[in-house]
């Protein structure tokens, strides 16, 4: 990647991280490398965002032409389910970008008209965009809770067995009780 290709991606972000700061108090730009660019708070909820920036229309086509695969230096160019939340398509001609759910487009390019680009306003489309993906993003915190439930629950088999309560199960005259109240108040204890 060239410099001047490399100085276009770090505006594009700077310039997506700007808009999204104006909505929200936490965000940051990823280091090189990272599979997203620019990672945000929106509704107490972390989401991830990769940016795209284009600076002109290509010739012989009419609209504007984002590829949304990862750059060429990368094995696998396609992102792939929970990598990202949301693009964020950069035009530095018309200084706006257009937000868009990654899971309302997994394709490997993306074409905006013209006229749609000039007219869009980017604080508008980062609402849109990030009504439409609660669902989704739901869904994927939904399957850590219940990672971390079940994680919680296995620490409690070994609080039992081995850990500094072990003396004291063992001091409860029914196995049943021992088990039920002792998960019940480490269980509650721990959240």
């Amino acid at each position: 990647m060239s410099r001047q290709t490399e100085r276009i991606g770090r505006s594009g972000e700077y310039l997506a991280c700007s808009c999204i700061a104006r909505e929200t108090d936490t965000v940051t730009i990823m280091p090189h490398g990272s599979h997203a660019d620019i990672v945000f708070e929106w509704n107490m909820t972390m989401y991830r965002c990769q940016v795209k920036t284009v600076t002109h229309i290509e010739k012989r086509r009419i609209s504007w032409r984002f590829d949304l695969r990862k750059g060429s230096h990368s094995n696998q160019r396609r992102y792939v389910d929970n990598m990202i939340d949301v693009y964020a398509l950069v035009n530095l001609k018309y200084q706006n970008i257009y937000f868009l759910p990654y899971k309302d487009c997994k394709k490997l390019q993306f074409s905006i008209d013209d006229k749609v680009m000039k007219s869009t306003n980017s604080i508008d489309s980062l609402f849109d965009a990030m009504s439409r993906i609660d669902v989704a993003t739901n869904s994927r915190h939904c399957e850590n809770k219940i990672h971390n439930a079940s994680a919680k629950i296995s620490n409690i088999g070994w609080f039992l067995r081995m850990g500094p309560l072990a003396q004291l199960v063992e001091q409860f005259p029914f196995k049943y009780f021992q088990t039920t109240y002792l998960s019940f108040f480490i269980f509650t204890f721990l959240y």
